[in-house]
């Protein structure tokens, strides 16, 4: 409740953003929901008053996330990319994969802008990023 005006919209518009996405990953083929975010984060964004940084989006998306069951990685990276895209801000959706110790498969979604981990950041060399995955229309 201590936050500003702005910071406290961009908070609701990223819990609003990251319960449809959950919702959507229950509810719909990943394929089907990775269009539409491509479809969204591909069409230009329109002016807003307020434009946030990409460092406030992520830390909202984040946030946010905290407060929503499930909220994985692929979560948050779908809502981020969706997010920044809003605000004007180049991401690219990542995924990376790994093995444990135990042989056992892992893997991370992720999100980065102008070449930098923003959201999601690996911190870890153990992840093999895969390529940038492709929006279709």
């Amino acid at each position: 409740m201590s936050l500003d005006g702005g910071r406290r919209a961009l908070l609701l518009e990223a819990l609003r953003t990251v319960v449809l996405v959950r919702a959507g990953l229950w509810l719909l083929p990943f394929r089907t929901l990775h269009g539409f975010v491509g479809r969204r984060a591909s069409s230009p964004a329109t002016e807003r008053p307020l434009r946030h940084s990409v460092e406030d989006i992520a830390w909202a998306v984040e946030a946010a996330s905290r407060r929503v069951p499930r909220a994985t990685c692929l979560t948050q990276a779908l809502a981020g990319t969706l997010l920044l895209a809003a605000h004007g801000h180049a991401a690219t959706l990542r995924v990376g994969v790994a093995r444990s110790d135990d042989g056992e498969f892992r893997a991370h979604a992720w999100i980065e802008s102008e070449g930098e981990a923003v959201l999601g950041d690996p911190r870890t060399d153990s992840f093999v990023p895969l390529p940038p995955l492709a929006f279709h229309r």
